[in-house]
């Protein structure tokens, strides 16, 4: 939802589940029974932006099914999860986020007519630890970085990558998560491909736009 301008996404999640997997200090298989809870705020406040005259789109908007918000602002995020197993193990943490986002075009020309980056670091406050190798919290800190460009028409490469930055991590210094996609995009739907680089990973993707 939006208020005054500032764009806010809420999500709260509970969730319970019998697993069976990897024990975190040893080869093991061990079974939980594990319960989660989920709360995240995020809001994409603008700093400096250019208003722009069309608020709907015309024939002249070939590639988007909405204006481009152009400028700068700035993206929070607070973030907390709380699992618990059986014999009373559990894990939790609170994070907070900050950093800013750039978007400079209006994606209309044919050749490089949109731009955004993103830089945003996020910190973990963690404590306990889970009975799995595969959920423990680890990463306490890690820097998103996020870039999209305009190619030609209606082709845009997106790209987006989480640089870890916990001196504690055996993957300091190396990047955790990352994704490359081209994709098509027009008014009412986005086609593309894309690679995940650190899991060795593709696939195609499709997203439906609102018809306008």
């Amino acid at each position: 939802w939006e208020i005054n301008g500032i764009t806010h996404t809420e999500v709260f999640s509970l969730g319970l589940a019998q697993i069976k997997g990897e024990a975190l200090r040893s080869k093991n298989l061990v079974d939980s029974l594990k319960g989660n809870l989920f709360y995240s705020l995020d809001k994409n406040i603008p700093l400096s932006f250019d208003k722009s005259k069309n608020k709907t789109i015309d024939s002249s908007y070939e590639y988007i099914y909405e204006p481009i918000k152009k400028g700068l602002s700035l993206n929070t995020r607070m973030a907390a999860l709380y699992s618990l197993y059986d014999d009373g193990k559990h894990q939790e943490y609170i994070g907070f986020g900050l950093g800013p986002e750039l978007i400079l075009g209006n994606f209309k020309a044919k050749t490089f007519d949109y731009t955004r980056i993103s830089i945003f670091p996020f910190y973990k406050f963690k404590s306990g630890e889970s009975i799995f190798k595969f959920d423990q919290i680890s990463d306490k800190f890690t820097l998103n970085i996020g870039f999209d460009q305009q190619i030609f028409g209606p082709i845009i490469l997106k790209s987006n990558g989480t640089l870890n930055l916990d001196g504690d991590s055996d993957d300091y210094g190396e990047f955790i998560d990352s994704k490359i996609l081209v994709n098509w995009t027009k008014r009412s739907y986005e086609f593309g491909i894309f690679y995940q680089p650190y899991n060795q990973a593709g696939g195609i993707a499709f997203n439906l736009f609102g018809f306008k």
